[in-house]
């Protein structure tokens, strides 16, 4: 079944039909159900046609009561609509459980954000192949990119271990420890596909016993207090916007060496992270071996840490179907389109940010600018890459600008309908056309508009080209 592509979006369509159709027979019975199925049943489609050919052109307002009558359909779907996996109002309603956890636990500490690389782990790899035993071996791109799109379940499933192991391991929910942040109180996370189809999570995290930004403002005014000394230390051990051993060009030139000297080694974008030996009690001796693997460790770690973000993070201004790290003959054509603004021809991503030699505080303000020396980098934190060896950035959330711009952000980009208006009537006026048998039928006027309500719905899916990975 996982390597039938059309499998997981009829399970789930199926599922979404039988939620829908519950739904329908709970709304007839509801007692604004009788204005809904009057609206429906008198739906005019010459409207519907003349409004889906003028919001073509731009944004319309409606100003007959034919045209809000077709606006107010959409309304009418959200009674079917909230109990549908993957429909617009789920969507909307998911906004809702989000202010009601800033409701309840205050604003969030953190937002993070990663993107699985499932064509290049090892692990996910496994999952799509067909062999009983984890062998963890070297494959050629295209064979990576083959076996993933032939499997979209697997997919699915390294995504769900990844986001299960960083809630449990990284932010320590169930576990018998604290996460990387502190101790997690609440976590929220969004998912959503990419161009290619694959999952990345945008998630919002919540520390207990936080202060607010106002709180933290206070603590870093008081000249008195040793707060922002331990406010800094704090937030420079958990995230950063540069490499740990050098400068972008001195990560550039190791890897170049490392490229020409050993043509055939694996990044660690396409390995498994390596356990750390066991830390000696005492301080670091010369003589203990304990000590010396340790230290060789540490000094690998931040290597492969450099390295990752290297390959992942780094934004370029550009998309490109290569491997960077096989592009040896300079050769590649580079489709500038992917981030740039075509009128004002800016990085729509912000890139290159602003860089900071050192932490500092506005004494006025208490603004804090955390220490930033590439542009070209979002903040991550380094334990985080090590582990996931994937793109991945985290955003310290201090002021309540950044929090409300945050909280927006996922709340209603993420959660936002990739479908148009104008392609919504589209589907509303395809429904119609195929059932004016139904429409002119002997049906009752409830049955009907149920009928058409049911359909509807079970339309608007197919229109937003969820795919494989995602409805699995």
């Amino acid at each position: 079944f996982q390597l039938e592509p059309l499998f997981p979006l009829v399970a789930l369509n199926h599922e979404q039909i039988k939620a829908c159709t519950s739904a329908g027979y709970l709304l007839a019975d509801k007692s604004q159900f009788d204005d809904i199925a009057k609206r429906i049943v008198n739906l005019k489609e010459g409207t519907l046609a003349d409004l889906i050919e003028r919001m073509k052109q731009g944004p319309v307002k409606p100003e007959t009561e034919d045209e809000k009558a077709c606006f107010k359909l959409l309304h009418d779907l959200d009674h079917v609509n909230y109990k549908v996996q993957g429909s617009i109002t789920s969507k909307k309603y998911m906004r809702n459980e989000i202010w009601s956890l800033v409701s309840y636990l205050g604003a969030p500490s953190w937002f993070i954000t990663f993107s699985p690389a499932d064509v290049k782990h090892p692990i996910a790899l496994y999952f799509a192949d067909t062999d009983q035993t984890y062998m963890p071996e070297f494959r050629a791109a295209q064979d990576r990119m083959s076996l993933i799109a032939n499997n979209p379940v697997a997919g699915a499933r390294y995504f769900k271990m990844m986001v299960d192991l960083f809630i449990k391991h990284v932010l320590g929910v169930g576990a018998d420890h604290p996460g990387i942040y502190g101790d997690t109180s609440g976590y929220y996370g969004t998912v959503e596909q990419q161009g290619r189809l694959t999952l990345h999570l945008h998630m919002l995290v919540w520390i207990r016993s936080s202060l607010t930004p106002q709180e933290i403002r206070n603590k870093i005014l008081d000249p008195c207090s040793d707060f922002q000394k331990h406010m800094v230390e704090y937030l420079e051990s958990v995230h950063m916007g540069e490499f740990m051993n050098g400068t972008m060009e001195d990560v550039k030139n190791r890897l170049d060496k490392l490229d020409t000297d050993q043509p055939d080694r694996l990044i660690p974008t396409e390995t498994l992270p390596k356990v750390p030996p066991v830390q000696c009690e005492h301080k670091f001796d010369s003589t203990c071996r304990s000590c010396l693997e340790s230290k060789k460790w540490w000094e690998n770690y931040k290597d492969e840490v450099d390295e990752i973000v290297y390959y992942s993070n780094r934004h370029q201004c550009r998309t490109s179907t290569k491997d960077p790290k096989n592009d040896t003959d300079g050769k590649t054509e580079f489709d500038n389109r992917g981030c740039r603004d075509p009128r004002t021809k800016l990085c729509k991503a912000r890139f290159p940010r602003e860089t900071f030699p050192h932490t500092a505080v506005d004494p006025e303000t208490g603004a804090l600018v955390l220490k930033k020396g590439e542009a070209w980098l979002n903040t991550f934190t380094p334990a985080v890459s090590y582990l996931l060896r994937c793109n991945h950035d985290v955003t310290s959330l201090l002021s309540g600008t950044a929090i409300k711009s945050v909280i927006a952000y996922v709340a209603d980009y993420i959660t936002k309908t990739p479908l148009k208006t104008h392609v919504m009537f589209k589907s509303i006026q395809t429904v119609f056309e195929r059932n004016t048998e139904v429409l002119n039928g002997s049906k009752t006027q409830g049955d009907k508009a149920r009928t058409i309500i049911t359909k509807i719905v079970n339309a608007l899916p197919a229109a937003t080209e969820i795919g494989g990975p995602m409805a699995s």
